[in-house]
């Protein structure tokens, strides 16, 4: 029995890496697989039309958007083109993502992508990229991270950059078109916060507010392959926790979530006190000698702990948006882990706050499963009463 268990592990994990990673590819490059969060399936008059409502989520090779999108959109794919309104935020995780001239997202973009083309109109811009350029208009912020970033369109408000090359469109110029054509200045209308190995020149009048710089040593440099491959990392240990806890404790994945007032606090402290209780434990074993075996295994059942608490804690807040959003079926609650663990990855990213978040996320993580693992569940009225008959 434990045999076949594990076999089906192996082939649900294979399964998921093959959707997930190499993106799948459809089976013509103008098919295109949604799905709304909705009990309604989208039908085949729907995807002809040019509105949709609700959340929409999108796969394949090729894909441009030329409909409305009154909700949020998800896409995994090898290029993105939006040529239309999207009412909500855009998770998208392609090689090429471009807005077109056309395009507006009414809220955040959030992308991982080799090249982003802001050529229309985005709220926020969230960009984890090697090459950026904006040439439309991003409302408020930009919060950027890559190689080379080109602004010749107007940001409204304050940039937040990492990068080793930034350029602004100078003497009415745009310099992205292969001939010479008139444009707007680059602009940045309020702060530029940029951090880079060396100082970078901005040019004057195109930032309206202070310019900070902050210098990259080289001992923390990181490559594009380091960012993808710690993206991946906890993406599939999110998705691996989440497929064995959904095996083996379903009930654990439908109940956990951050908003209990019953547990919230028995779970803070569980997680604070969990790893001071091991260590000593396990200290006090290594020093007696004769169970020192066993204190280095609960040492390493310590770091187990602590490594899976991460997940835990995604996928608390995974059930809290999926019950928010009324996202009940299994294959949406997968698509929202698979964000939600990309977002929190971002914000990890963020100085000082993402190491603020991380140690919350392991305390609070680590609180779950240990309350789990030692409260004892009441059983339900129906519960009772098949129990007396």
């Amino acid at each position: 029995m434990l045999k076949k268990k594990i076999g089906m592990i192996v082939l649900v994990l294979i399964t998921v890496f093959a959707l997930v990673l190499p993106v799948a590819r459809a089976a013509e490059t103008d098919t295109e697989t949604d799905t709304n969060t909705s009990e309604n399936q989208v039908t085949s008059t729907e995807e002809e039309s040019n509105f949709k409502q609700g959340d929409v989520y999108l796969t394949g090779d090729d894909i441009t958007i030329d409909y409305i999108i009154d909700g949020n959109l998800f896409v995994f794919a090898d290029t993105v083109t939006i040529n239309s309104q999207i009412g909500g935020d855009a998770f998208i995780l392609a090689n090429t993502v471009t807005i077109g001239n056309q395009g507006y997202v009414f809220s955040n973009l959030f992308t991982v992508a080799n090249t982003v083309n802001v050529q229309g109109v985005v709220y926020d811009l969230y960009a984890l990229s090697n090459d950026v350029t904006i040439t439309g208009y991003v409302y408020r912020d930009i919060r950027v991270s890559g190689n080379n970033l080109n602004i010749y369109g107007t940001v409204g408000r304050n940039a937040y950059v990492t990068c080793n090359n930034m350029n602004f469109a100078q003497d009415g110029t745009n310099e992205t078109e292969e001939t010479t054509t008139l444009s707007s200045q680059g602009m940045i209308n309020g702060n530029l916060e940029y951090s880079s190995k060396n100082e970078i020149t901005i040019p004057d009048g195109t930032v309206t507010g202070e310019v900070k710089y902050n210098q990259i040593k080289a001992t923390n440099t990181r490559t594009m392959q380091s960012y993808l491959i710690s993206l991946g990392t906890i993406i599939a240990t999110a998705i691996l926790v989440w497929l064995i806890c959904l095996w083996l404790a379903p009930k654990f994945v439908k109940k956990s979530n951050l908003i209990d007032k019953k547990s919230i606090l028995p779970e803070i402290g569980l997680g604070i006190l969990t790893p001071i209780v091991l260590l000593i434990v396990s200290i006090v074993l290594i020093l007696l000698g004769i169970t020192s075996s066993f204190g280095l295994l609960l040492v390493a059942i310590s770091f187990i702990l602590m490594g899976l608490s991460t997940s835990i804690f995604i996928i608390a807040i995974n059930n809290l948006i999926c019950n928010k959003l009324k996202i009940q079926k299994n294959i949406g609650n997968f698509g929202m882990l698979i964000v939600t663990a990309a977002v929190l990855w971002l914000i990890g990213l963020i100085p000082v706050v993402g190491s603020i978040v991380g140690i919350i996320a392991i305390i609070i993580g680590l609180g779950i499963l240990v309350y789990y693992l030692i409260k004892k569940e009441k059983p339900n009225k129906d519960e009772k009463t098949k129990e007396t008959k």
